[in-house]
């Protein structure tokens, strides 16, 4: 295992005791709680307030989640766009659209590397992170210079939601995003054509460096750090798509952090989260049916030595990078 800084596991590994801490929350609330409720035991207030502990737990649990797969984030996004735009000499026909995307991915990658950086973002690490920046920037080339629509709207539909008010933060629109990008983002095929190819060529397949239009610079790179190659593979099997929807799931439990904990219904500040709340409890059961699959691919991952050791060494080389710029 690489001596790089195992944090954003740590992260990981606490968003999953919260997920687990959830799903108890649950059980027990069906068990015993809900029958108190209906005996009169207890009042309805009393009753939120259990629920009100289980969504914190969810709450906790993806933004701990979020916190660990900060990079991960800003790779989904980068990805994909860097293989299109390459194979499609965008850096050279657009350099300062380019460096623009360099520059804000920069940004994004000092606040995902650095334990410290990570703390900073509090409770709200969709919203204090550069990655709706990302997000602005690479649908635009996507529609302008790359022609791809369908990923452009997709990317849209995401940005406008972690970017809006939280009265405009609802499930329904929430799943209306899934919905849409689950048409739109359909890169995936692509993606395992491209990353195989750059497999074959940093082998020395000529026919495959062709067909990939890679500059020298570019394939030196690649085959001094194959694994990014292996890290790009696993990313694409365990679906780009997930990872989207873990980020937008983020960014609408994220105003949640305080008031489930404590009883504040007599601040008037809080009454667009408190209508947050209620929007959360009506559809509670969805958002964990949701969540379930995208935590279930998280612990796989992170029982994946090879994987954790990849992140590891992504950790260690971004934050030499940064220190060394």
């Amino acid at each position: 295992m690489s001596k790089s800084p195992q944090f954003f596991l740590e992260y990981i590994e606490d968003g999953i005791v919260d997920w687990d801490y959830a799903l108890d929350a649950r059980e027990n609330i069906r068990n015993k709680y809900e029958k108190l409720l209906k005996e009169g035991s207890i009042t309805k207030e009393e009753f939120e307030k259990y629920e009100n502990r289980k969504i914190n737990y969810l709450q906790q649990a993806v933004e701990k989640l979020s916190k660990g797969l900060l990079l991960i984030y800003a790779g989904i996004i980068l990805l994909p766009f860097m293989i299109v735009a390459e194979m499609s000499n965008f850096g050279i026909k657009h350099p300062r659209e380019m460096q623009e995307i360099i520059n804000n991915a920069r940004n994004h990658i000092k606040k995902s590397v650095s334990l410290n950086e990570i703390e900073k973002l509090g409770h709200e690490p969709i919203k204090e992170s550069n990655l709706k920046e990302l997000l602005e920037l690479t649908q635009r080339n996507y529609r302008r210079y790359l022609g791809n629509e369908g990923i452009a709207k997709c990317l849209k539909s995401v940005e406008n939601f972690i970017t809006s008010s939280i009265k405009n933060r609802k499930w329904e629109t929430l799943w209306e995003i899934v919905k849409k990008c689950e048409k739109l983002f359909n890169l995936s095929q692509l993606m395992k054509e491209n990353l195989q190819l750059f497999v074959k060529c940093i082998n020395n397949d000529k026919e495959s460096c062709r067909k990939l239009n890679l500059s020298d610079a570019v394939l030196d790179q690649l085959a001094k750090n194959p694994y990014i190659i292996n890290f790009s593979f696993a990313m694409t099997e365990m679906s780009i798509k997930e990872f989207i929807d873990m980020s937008i799931l983020a960014s609408y439990l994220e105003p949640l952090s305080t008031i489930t904990r404590y009883s504040i219904s007599s601040n008037p500040a809080y009454i667009t989260r408190k209508e947050l709340l209620e929007d959360v409890r009506e559809h509670q059961d969805d958002i964990i049916s949701f969540l379930e699959m995208k935590v279930q691919i998280v612990k796989n991952l992170v029982k994946n030595d090879e994987f954790v050791e990849n992140m590891s060494k992504l950790y260690e080389v971004f934050g030499k990078i940064l220190q060394n710029p």
